[in-house]
């Protein structure tokens, strides 16, 4: 009975984490590599975030995340947070600013 118990105490845990869930993020003002780089790299310390791909030559960012950790409004602050338009979301001011020439928007 004991052994039983514990089984399906560690069990339990598993049960409850949700399956990933992945979505395609418009990403217009990603320009190069290096912005490539700096999304993925700053979007894999957020909180259920388990796989960033950024693709600039299409201008959508792929993301996998635990919907029970994070969503996708979270996900899009993050990368408005970072410097980049997310959809709908507008880059951070300060943290445009801080961006390398390269990555900035053409100017028109």
């Amino acid at each position: 009975m004991i052994l039983f118990f514990a089984i399906f105490i560690g069990l339990v845990p598993m049960a409850q984490q949700k399956k990933p869930v992945t979505v395609k993020v418009n990403t217009p003002t990603v320009q190069c590599e290096m912005c490539k780089k700096k999304i993925e790299e700053y979007l894999m310390y957020e909180e259920g975030i388990t796989k960033v791909v950024v693709d600039y030559k299409q201008k959508k960012t792929t993301v996998t995340y635990l919907t029970d950790r994070t969503n996708l409004e979270n996900i899009k602050t993050a990368i408005a947070n970072t410097g980049y338009d997310a959809e709908e979301i507008k880059a951070a001011p300060d943290a445009y600013e801080k961006l390398p020439k390269c990555c900035k928007k053409p100017s028109k």
